[in-house]
């Protein structure tokens, strides 16, 4: 049972088992057990356009160390799989069975199946290559600045024109080289030689992170309705001068305040205004009539 620093609650680590004669395999029951290198891996797969049930599949071999082959016998085909401890023979409907322990990586929507990321602890906290070493935010995003959020939310909106550019942009905000900081800019020329499966997964931690945010701070992100805003930025401009109470002076000061603390303002601001017109509405219709 581990403390979780960021949602101050307690949550349970629900690694699954599976017992294979007698011998237990633990397998990842939530996006923050994969490890980085699982992470990776179902990266890789899903950018080989494997579907989810070719992934879920794949996922579960991978993590239980597991080598697979067709294999005719006389009673059908089915699968010969090579485990660390001992080898079983299983037929289709049972491998398909065993990988429904990988459904928490999916959702189904209006446009099909998709992924349902929820990721928050960065998998990728230092990232060291041969000519760099970056340096990235904590788990859940929990020390960016409201600064570094605008400045992630305008590159995000600028990926439907050039996806690839503008994510190096994007992961510059908060991967930092030599140490992390607050800094709202940041150099797209240190990702030139990450790998593309790295920075997806990279993402995908930004996207189960905000994943999270979202659902934490539920008046903040429901109060601008279901369309995205044309333009992002301007939009946090006018929040942050609002917040400042238009004085140019503090601006500066929201900015460089943690994400967490602003959306904790935005959110008691919100609700007091609600109370507000439900105070309001109560008084009109409560009222004697004269």
């Amino acid at each position: 049972c581990i403390r979780d620093r960021f949602q101050g609650q307690t949550y349970f680590r629900i690694m699954r088992k599976i017992t294979i004669k007698d011998i237990d395999y633990l397998v990842p029951g939530t996006w923050d057990e994969m490890t980085t290198e699982q992470l990776c891996f179902l990266a890789n797969i899903l950018n080989s356009k494997s579907t989810a049930q070719e992934a879920k599949v794949k996922m579960l071999l991978f993590c239980l160390s597991a080598r697979i082959r067709r294999y005719q016998k006389a009673n059908g085909t089915g699968y010969a799989v090579s485990l660390p401890k001992n080898r079983i023979w299983i037929t289709a409907e049972q491998l398909a069975a065993l990988s429904t322990i990988f459904d928490f990586l999916f959702q189904e929507t209006e446009k099909g199946i998709e992924l349902d990321i929820r990721l928050t602890r960065n998998p990728f906290p230092v990232y060291k290559d041969k000519d760099i070493e970056l340096y990235g935010p904590e788990d859940g995003l929990t020390n960016i600045s409201y600064g570094q959020f605008i400045m992630l939310q305008t590159w995000q909106q600028r990926m439907r024109q050039d996806f690839f550019e503008a994510l190096d942009n994007f992961l510059s905000i908060i991967w930092k080289d030599g140490s992390f900081s607050i800094r709202e800019d940041g150099d797209p020329a240190w990702f030139r030689n990450v790998e593309p499966i790295v920075k997806t997964v990279m993402f995908w931690y930004y996207l189960g992170s905000m994943n999270f945010i979202q659902a934490k701070f539920s008046r903040v992100f429901s109060s601008g309705g279901n369309e995205a805003p044309l333009d992002i930025f301007d939009t946090q401009q006018r929040i942050v001068d609002e917040m400042a109470s238009g004085d140019v002076t503090k601006k500066e000061q929201v900015k460089q305040s943690l994400l967490y603390d602003a959306l904790y303002t935005l959110e008691v601001a919100i609700e007091k205004e609600e109370k507000k017109k439900q105070d309001m509405y109560c008084l009109l219709y409560t009222s004697p009539s004269p």
